[in-house]
């Protein structure tokens, strides 16, 4: 015990009037003191194991490599990174009942890679690389809850399954006036994407995880891509009574104003370009927060 946690204790025992008020006051001084360095104790523990990985080695690497070469593109780095902390991951849980509280989160991760990088974000904000280093996360954490639907080729590209990536496809219709129509997508193929699919695909299977990047609009606190998520599934519902040709139910569904509007969305989709800017921007972004400009 520290020299100090005796003067308080003495302090307080000596004085007659407060015994029992001191008593109280010690042992819930203790309590705390007591917790606090069992928390310290644990906390040292947990940084010990975490540097005694192998997996951190090939993982500083890529880091170094996201964090200092300003050309470097996201299509590169992201993937080289994940496979790493996929192997992280599986050596942290080799014996599949690791103690430590939230190893698979992205919090944990990302604050530990910050640790391995030095990275350290209230003196240099570097956003470029923070995105790499989320968005590599995100696609470990898949690639070890899903293995079969997702995967890193030897030369760093990224597969997902078909039927994950894209839910559902368009489907051509001779002789029939609307052209398309929407159907389930049930292949397992992998099928190769671009690293932007990743955020899409993590925003369907983990709805509720928490990450610091925001898709909020200027003028709106709504999530974008969970507003389109949730979007896509009630309008996939209309479709299917339509598709029925359920005109009761149908009539129970939309009205004029939400033809309107369908109508409206079907013009500025037509387009693609939304899509086709998102896809050059993902791409093209450089470790450096720039955007690589294209001929």
């Amino acid at each position: 015990m520290k020299k100090t946690d005796k003067n308080v204790i003495n302090v307080a025992i000596k004085q007659p009037r407060m015994k029992n008020f001191a008593s109280r006051k010690v042992l819930s001084y203790l309590v705390k003191k007591t917790k606090t360095m069992i928390e310290e104790i644990q906390s040292n523990e947990t940084e010990t194991f975490l540097n005694s990985l192998k997996a951190n080695e090939p993982l500083k690497k890529v880091l170094f490599l996201a964090k200092n070469v300003s050309k470097k593109l996201m299509v590169d780095i992201v993937p080289k990174m994940s496979k790493s902390v996929n192997a992280l991951m599986i050596e942290i849980n080799s014996g599949k009942n690791t103690s430590l509280k939230d190893w698979n989160t992205i919090k944990f991760l990302r604050q530990h890679l910050y640790n391995l990088s030095s990275y350290d974000r209230s003196k240099d904000v570097n956003s470029a690389f923070e995105m790499a280093v989320t968005r590599s996360i995100k696609l470990a954490i898949m690639m070890y809850d899903n293995k079969e639907q997702f995967e890193v080729s030897e030369n760093n590209e990224v597969f997902i399954m078909s039927k994950v990536a894209t839910p559902m496809i368009d489907v051509k219709l001779k002789g029939q006036k609307s052209g398309t129509k929407k159907v389930k997508n049930d292949s397992t193929d992998l099928v190769e994407v671009n690293t932007g699919t990743i955020d899409k695909v993590w925003n369907i299977k983990y709805p509720n995880a928490v990450t610091t990047r925001s898709s909020q609009t200027k003028d709106t606190k709504i999530n974008f891509s969970q507003l389109v998520t949730n979007f896509m599934r009630e309008l996939e519902k209309v479709y299917n009574v339509a598709n029925k040709k359920d005109h009761n139910k149908l009539l129970e569904l939309v009205d004029d104003k939400a033809i309107e509007n369908l109508g409206n969305i079907k013009a500025m989709l037509e387009s693609n370009e939304i899509r086709q800017e998102y896809i050059k921007a993902t791409e093209n972004l450089s470790v450096d927060g720039d955007v690589k400009k294209i001929a």
